[in-house]
């Protein structure tokens, strides 16, 4: 066993648990206890065994209950929570995770997470058909977002959040808008090169046949909108100029 295995196992047992158990306890500091506790719950959110995610679960837990002060473990641990209940549908327990990390934002930082929980908890609240909680979510993915540090720097960023904001607009009857998201999120979806010559993964979009072609519909969907063309247009000028200005804060374009 090397050095990191102990708090890296991919599966659980007994013997495992106790070996755990015993190097936790020699460790030193609660910043180090508490890191080994994520990284280990981490590992076993992501096993194929309900036994093993259950225990993550538990152990994700004790990070956040055990060790409080201890920010950087703790709200990176909710954040994986969110992402473990998103992944499997249950969006009551998501948004309740993901509101403690977007809230941390806005009275802190992102440091410590992926960045991205408030557009999770946006997702979370679109995937669950909250309709009086659209309005939250669009401005916690805009202006928020904005106003808050948010960052869109890789390409399969840009394309999550162009992808989210398209589906969420258009829910919205934002058709407009929704328009010139899915248009984005298309252009985004053609770039095969890596972003980084030495990272050929970072970055790289992974859109399957489903959601382009949702993408298509919601782009051509603002042609077919009942609005007089010469409202329509003067309309799309606004809209536009504000979603160009957005966009171009967020992804440094």
């Amino acid at each position: 066993m090397s050095k990191d295995d102990w708090y890296r196992n991919t599966d659980w047992n007994d013997q495992i648990e106790s070996e755990f158990e015993a190097r936790l306890n020699r460790s030193r500091g609660n910043y180090y206890k508490a890191q080994y506790l994520r990284i280990q719950a981490g590992y076993l959110l992501y096993s194929s065994k309900t036994e093993n995610q259950k225990k993550g679960i538990q152990l994700m837990g004790r990070v956040i209950n055990d060790y409080p002060e201890e920010t950087f473990s703790t709200i990176h641990g909710n954040e994986q929570l969110g992402d473990y209940y998103l992944k499997n549908g249950d969006y009551e327990q998501a948004e309740k995770y993901f509101r403690i990390v977007t809230d941390h934002y806005h009275s802190n930082t992102r440091s410590g997470t992926t960045g991205l929980a408030d557009l999770k908890l946006s997702e979370t609240v679109l995937l669950s058909d909250q309709e009086d909680k659209f309005q939250e979510a669009y401005e916690l993915s805009t202006i928020k977002f904005n106003q808050k540090g948010g960052d869109l720097g890789l390409n399969d960023q840009k394309f999550y959040y162009a992808t989210l904001m398209a589906n969420l607009c258009l829910r919205m009857g934002k058709t407009e808008e929704a328009s010139e998201y899915a248009n984005s999120a298309l252009k985004l979806s053609t770039i095969t090169e890596p972003q980084f010559s030495r990272h050929k993964t970072v970055g790289i979009i992974k859109a399957d046949k489903n959601t382009i072609e949702r993408l298509k519909k919601i782009n051509e969907k603002s042609l077919a909108t009942t609005t007089p063309i010469s409202k329509r247009a003067n309309s799309g000028k606004r809209n536009s100029s504000t979603f160009n200005k957005l966009w171009s804060r967020l992804t440094g374009k």
